[in-house]
């Protein structure tokens, strides 16, 4: 919770509007998405917490910023599909 709140409030100093996610919905929150996938690879060959984390913290360092720059693009698209259908089934158009 602690971290929400300076994660809001640094947000709010750098003028960024905050907006409430709207309410769950399977068209918004696929079940692909890439960094679960890419971050699984290998997770049962460590023998314990710690050495999962230290390898979490390597492979999340090593993905090129352009691949969040794209998964962020490509969810602010998907946002914005219930808008324009106006709340209608759009999974097909993906």
């Amino acid at each position: 919770m602690e971290n929400m709140v300076l994660n809001f409030n640094y947000l709010q100093g750098e003028k960024i509007k905050v907006m409430a996610h709207p309410p769950y919905s399977p068209d918004l929150a696929p079940s692909d998405f890439w960094l679960f996938n890419y971050l699984k690879r290998g997770l049962d060959t460590y023998p314990d917490v710690t050495s999962l984390a230290k390898m979490l913290s390597r492979e999340h360092r090593s993905i090129p910023v352009h691949e969040y720059q794209k998964t962020f693009e490509k969810w602010i698209e998907r946002m914005k599909l219930p808008i324009e259908h106006h709340g209608d089934y759009f999974e097909h158009l993906l």
